[in-house]
């Protein structure tokens, strides 16, 4: 008897393997084993634990997790629920804790959890996050390292200081993909750490433009709009400096906003921002509270002097999504469990327990079903020991289930969402 949601499960891997045209069936077939694994054990998600838990030995997980694979282009499979929506690409570090000296790329790096920096790995991750649907896609996750790089540095860090910085190697990273990401967007959001000269020059010089946060004390000026006076020296570029708190409305535009109980108000204007060196769309917003709490105002901008003010909000706020997928994977998925001395097969791990979460959420929607990633690894993990008894003991009339039975068992302990 073949188990109906493993079947499901394999057939959507396969699916989204379809697009790449170089891989060996060996592979095709260990891949897909492999995905299965992440979604149905239990336990630690290391070389040992899946030989025990699948059907390869554990040499060949050694093996094949060393091998290159094209993720970006296996998990486009899942964007195609992001049609037609405003969307934008989401990068963001990630701490990962791991003790030890030996392996590669561990160093101190900032964990945003501790607020302080913390011996360990660090990935920057690639998602897609969609405004409309308020939720994430993975894409890819490259690990940092902070060696020095040699050779030529790409043109996107020219103008840095230092081009061997964490700035300078997310930029290197974005380069490396960049032609592939701007099939996609070319909106690129990320957190305050990234509203700095460098990364937004670097990112212009790719073809990308970002919406980001400002720090509180942000210097704004605004930009002079008025008739040449004809006199010598250089034109009057701005008429003063902006005060967050006392805004010109004869600049700014207001509108409000509303999102279920909560809400906004929102003045857009073209500023020129100093420590960009650049003139952006800004959006100060004010939470409208109803227990009159007094609240810093947040100011969000982006580099396209296109985007309304509600998208630019939008799209920031839904950058959050992309915490969720590392928070998903690190419980679930076993992003942490991969004790691999290798780089690629690191790298091997990081991305297969990322996409995991994708297959999940994926999964769980082929089944019209509101459920968590970890409820949906529940049912696999059900689904997956429903399997195991019956190669054990044999199809009916040995084994008998109705199909009441049956959905208890593979239901035993999911939960739906809210």
């Amino acid at each position: 008897m073949k188990i109906k949601p493993l079947i499901q499960l394999r057939e959507m891997i396969s699916k989204a393997l379809s697009g790449q045209t170089n891989l060996s069936k060996p592979f095709h077939t260990f891949f897909i084993e492999t995905m299965e694994l992440f979604l149905t054990n239990t336990g630690r998600t290391n070389f040992t634990q899946m030989a025990r838990c699948g059907k390869s030995c554990e040499s060949r997980f050694r093996q094949n997790f060393k091998k290159p694979f094209d993720w970006f282009g296996f998990n486009k499979y899942f964007l195609e629920t992001t049609k037609g929506h405003r969307i934008a690409i989401a990068i963001d570090p990630c701490y990962l804790s791991k003790s030890g000296k030996k392996t590669p790329g561990v160093d101190w790096f900032w964990s945003g959890c501790a607020s302080s920096m913390k011996w360990g790995l660090e990935i920057l991750g690639i998602s897609i996050v969609d405004a409309d649907l308020k939720e994430a896609t993975f894409l890819k996750a490259e690990q940092t390292f902070k060696d020095k790089q040699r050779g030529r540095k790409p043109k996107c860090t020219e103008g840095m200081k230092d081009p061997d910085s964490l700035t300078g190697w997310y930029l290197r990273m974005l380069t490396r993909h960049h032609k592939e990401l701007l099939s996609v967007c070319n909106l690129i959001v990320a957190d305050a750490y990234f509203s700095k000269e460098s990364f937004a020059s670097g990112l212009k010089h790719l073809g990308f433009d970002l919406i980001s946060r400002f720090r509180d004390d942000v210097n704004l000026k605004y930009l002079y709009h008025g008739p040449k006076t004809g006199k010598k020296g250089r034109p009057q570029k701005f008429t003063g400096k902006v005060d967050i708190n006392d805004l010109n409305m004869d600049t700014f535009h207001q509108e409000y906003a509303i999102d279920g109980k909560q809400a906004y108000k929102l003045y857009t204007a073209d500023l020129w921002a100093v420590s960009l060196g650049r003139e952006v769309r800004v959006v100060i917003v004010d939470y409208i509270d109803t227990d009159k709490k007094r609240q810093t105002r947040k100011v969000f901008f982006s580099t396209d002097l296109s985007l309304s003010a509600q998208d630019i909000f939008d799209i920031y706020r839904t950058r959050f999504q992309i915490e969720f997928v590392y928070r998903d994977a690190k419980q679930f998925t076993g992003l942490t469990h991969c004790q691999s001395r290798n780089k690629a097969s690191l790298s091997f791990a990081f991305n297969a327990s990322l996409t995991s979460v994708n297959l999940a959420r994926a999964f769980a929607r082929q089944q019209g079903l509101n459920l968590s990633v970890g409820a949906t690894k529940v049912l696999l993990h059900n689904a997956a020991m429903v399997d195991r008894f019956f190669a054990m003991f044999g199809t009916p009339p040995n084994l008998r289930l109705n199909n009441t039975d049956f959905k208890e068992l593979l239901f035993y302990g999911v939960r739906a969402v809210g």
